[in-house]
């Protein structure tokens, strides 16, 4: 019986005070870990979800772009006092823009064919789509933005096989396409190059 009694008085003695702190200690430990883990996984998905919407962007840009250049129409581009500028497809290094006219999809019943102008400004990359193909005002358009963040672009346009910075380049170009354009930028420290084939019979013909 005093056995017993002995027993008993021992199995309700508490923790020690080394005890609980150890335990507390192994309970920050697993926190921290957890907390970390969390924090990782959290910053995990957010990088995955940012380069995924990056990568939507860009796909989206360069389709725009591609269909507008492969729908182009090789005619005369004029000012609102109805004047030929200097060619059927006019791209400035200075500006960095380009302009031509192309067939866009549109659902009203008015004409497809539109003058479309991409330039970079302010490390953006941008499309302005005018309401007609030879407009009474250079306002009379609505703007994308299409690129945001892109630190350097650089254009290029072929024929016979050389690149040039501007187009046209003689007075031979000036009722020509490209043959090839090429827009390289660079966009989140990576450089990106598209290039693309207008695909129609270059020359104009009256």
């Amino acid at each position: 019986m005093k056995q017993e009694a002995t027993l008993l008085k021992n199995n309700k003695k508490g923790f020690t005070l080394i005890e609980v702190l150890v335990s507390i200690v192994i309970l920050s430990i697993i926190a921290i870990v957890s907390t970390n883990f969390l924090q990782s996984s959290i910053t995990a998905r957010e990088e995955g979800a940012s380069k995924l919407q990056n990568i939507k962007e860009l796909n989206i840009a360069s389709s725009i772009v591609r269909r507008d250049m492969r729908q182009i129409l090789n005619v005369p581009i004029r000012d609102y006092f109805g004047n030929n500028l200097k060619g059927n497809f006019i791209a400035d290094s200075v500006s960095n823009s380009i302009v031509f006219t192309t067939i866009v999809n549109s659902s009203f019943s008015t004409s497809r064919v539109r003058r479309i102008e991409y330039l970079y400004q302010d490390e953006d990359f941008i499309r302005r789509q005018y309401f007609a193909d030879n407009p009474y005002s250079y306002d009379e358009y609505f703007e994308t933005t299409l690129l945001d963040e892109i630190t350097d672009i650089e254009f290029s346009y072929m024929t016979n096989r050389k690149w040039y910075a501007v187009w046209p380049i003689d007075i031979t170009t000036k009722a020509k396409i490209p043959e090839l354009v090429k827009i390289t930028f660079i966009k989140n420290d990576l450089e990106y190059e598209w290039v693309i084939n207008p695909n129609i019979d270059y020359v104009y013909k009256r």
